[in-house]
């Protein structure tokens, strides 16, 4: 996909038209001269109201999950405290750090996470050290939250997420990607592009959160992360946060993708990289929610049922 780059040189701006393919295999930039004249809607994106990607029921699904959730709890740090809301939390960190690879068993990871050793814990070091650190994240996302309007998503706040993330794991903590990758068959952008892509990121955010539904918003951004693929490692976990972010920040409880369900959670990230279209993803992580908090609309779909 092509965009609009502006290049100053000798104090002149002229714009171009650049689109970077994969030729061959190796990674070539084109690009068409436009002018020195602004380009329409280049500074000043128009803010078009994209087209809902839920249904109106979907929609009432997940808002009654968000009211009849703080109707019980608050989000946030005390969350650890509750036993049932523990144990999720946890059920979380376990979860996605298993999904890429983490060897730590669930009562292993509740174990780091209530300060007590395991036994194999010289073996599994670095597993252990992945845990601490995805609690820490996971404080790190209310802290951001309780801040409120001000702490938004930032490019700041993704390289502090993967900072935390990889302290004492990788030596790139909390730093773009120097290297090309490669996600089974889907070529990331090259390692050049990253910081404009991250940026880019941040303002399809600013522009979409006033026109998006949270929910929708949330997904979107977990796969819109992904596909750039900014860091060396540990790429997934920090889409995973980033979107739980988007959701707790707007009154969403958390969103747990399971182990034993990532084979399916990656064909459809599949999918988007063959069709270049997010909608089946927002939609399969709809599915899962509802699975998830099913608890709290025994009543409510039970009565949408019976209007229908």
């Amino acid at each position: 996909m092509g965009y609009v780059e502006k290049k100053s040189v000798n104090g002149k701006t002229y714009y171009y038209l650049t689109e970077t393919k994969r030729v061959s295999g190796k990674w070539r930039k084109t690009r068409k001269y436009l002018g020195v004249h602004t380009p329409a809607g280049f500074e000043k994106p128009r803010r078009a109201k994209p087209k809902p990607i839920l249904s109106e029921t979907e929609k009432k699904i997940v808002e009654l999950i968000k009211r009849n959730y703080n109707a019980e709890h608050e989000l946030g740090p005390n969350l650890w405290k509750e036993k049932e809301e523990r144990d999720r939390l946890v059920s979380f960190v376990f979860n996605t750090n298993a999904i890429e690879g983490n060897s730590l068993s669930l009562e292993e990871t509740d174990s780091v996470l209530a300060g007590k050793k395991i036994a194999s814990a010289a073996k599994k070091e670095k597993d252990v050290r992945e845990a601490e650190n995805m609690k820490e994240c996971v404080d790190y996302l209310f802290s951001r939250v309780s801040k409120g309007k001000n702490a938004d998503l930032t490019e700041e706040m993704v390289l502090k997420l993967h900072e935390i993330e990889m302290q004492g794991v990788m030596p790139d903590a909390g730093a773009y990607r120097k290297v090309d990758v490669r996600v089974g068959s889907y070529y990331c952008p090259p390692h050049e592009e990253v910081g404009k892509l991250m940026r880019r990121f941040i303002e399809w955010y600013d522009e979409a959160k006033g026109v998006t539904p949270a929910f929708e918003l949330a997904g979107l951004a977990h796969v819109r992360f992904v596909r750039i693929h900014p860091f060396r490692d540990g790429n997934g976990r920090v889409a995973r946060l980033v979107m739980n972010f988007l959701l707790i920040r707007n009154g969403f409880p958390f969103l747990n993708i399971f182990n034993d369900d990532k084979l399916l959670y990656y064909l459809v990230l599949r999918k988007v990289d063959e069709s270049k279209r997010f909608k089946p993803f927002v939609k399969y992580l709809f599915k899962v929610y509802a699975a998830q908090y099913k608890d709290y609309l025994k009543k409510e779909l039970r009565e949408l049922k019976d209007s229908k």
